[in-house]
């Protein structure tokens, strides 16, 4: 099945990387292959986190020396119930009681260390983690050697993750976390960029004029998912409307500014 060119899934082939992105990439690389135990990726809605964290999972999870899972949604009712759920994806049987559950999981990381494995585990949506949950990723981060963390966490999140890790009940945690990335919005070259790296993706010629571009990264703030958004609709309306290039007129009225301004 053909992917649309400017569609807003998931989808690591079609991502842009810019340099913003690409120095995340290095950052999170360098914690998980120097076993530095804890990284970050935050940003705003829409900024390419879950795209970029789904990149670099990819990744990791076909390396014979790695053992990595995703979770795209931790939405566990308590600490124990989150351990619970890290130890099923790893395929490690459920224990009636946190001390157990932490002890099956501290062997299993042993067992993979001595076996020269890197386990990671990739948390997606990230600010769904509160209290008790966060101090289980510090919990967690103790499994170690004399020299390396036995597990990394890379976790992905917006910005709300900052804020609860600014509070001071968060110090110790917080004070783990290695090289963290915040994610910012795109540059006018980096949006026209982006859709161009799109069409060649989808062998198209770029059906935007140079104005519509501008207009997109105006409507858009920067924000990738909205630039895809505006980029999509503005696109099928062309295509439904028989017009060769989208037009500023036609970005603005499938953004909608024609309808509320």
């Amino acid at each position: 099945m053909n992917i649309h060119p400017f569609t807003v899934s998931l989808t690591p082939d079609y991502l842009y990387i810019t340099p913003a992105l690409e120095a995340t990439r290095l950052k999170v690389r360098f914690v998980l292959n120097h076993r530095q135990g804890l990284t970050c990726i935050m940003g705003d809605v829409g900024m390419g986190k879950s795209s970029i964290l789904r990149l670099i999972y990819g990744e990791y999870v076909q390396r014979e020396d790695v053992r990595a899972v995703l979770i795209p949604t931790p939405s566990f009712v308590s600490e124990f119930a989150f351990l619970k759920g890290v130890c099923q994806q790893f395929q490690l049987r459920p224990r009636r009681s946190l001390y157990d559950q932490q002890l099956e999981f501290e062997n299993y990381l042993n067992d993979q260390f001595a076996a020269d494995r890197n386990v990671i585990v990739f948390i997606d949506e990230a600010q769904m983690l509160k209290g008790a949950q966060l101090e289980m990723v510090r919990t967690m981060l103790n499994f170690e050697d004399n020299n390396h963390k036995l597990i990394q966490i890379v976790l992905a999140a917006q910005l709300e993750l900052r804020d609860s890790l600014k509070d001071a009940s968060k110090k110790a945690l917080r004070s783990r976390i290695v090289a963290p990335s915040i994610l910012a919005p795109l540059t006018p070259q980096e949006t026209a960029a982006m859709i161009r790296h799109r069409c060649d993706k989808a062998g198209i010629t770029v059906p935007f004029t140079d104005d519509a571009i501008h207009k997109i990264y105006t409507l858009a703030n920067g924000t990738p998912r909205d630039v895809l958004k505006i980029c999509s609709t503005s696109y099928e309306l062309a295509q439904g409307l028989g017009e060769k290039m989208v037009t500023v007129e036609l970005v603005e009225e499938s953004s909608g500014e024609a309808v509320f301004s």
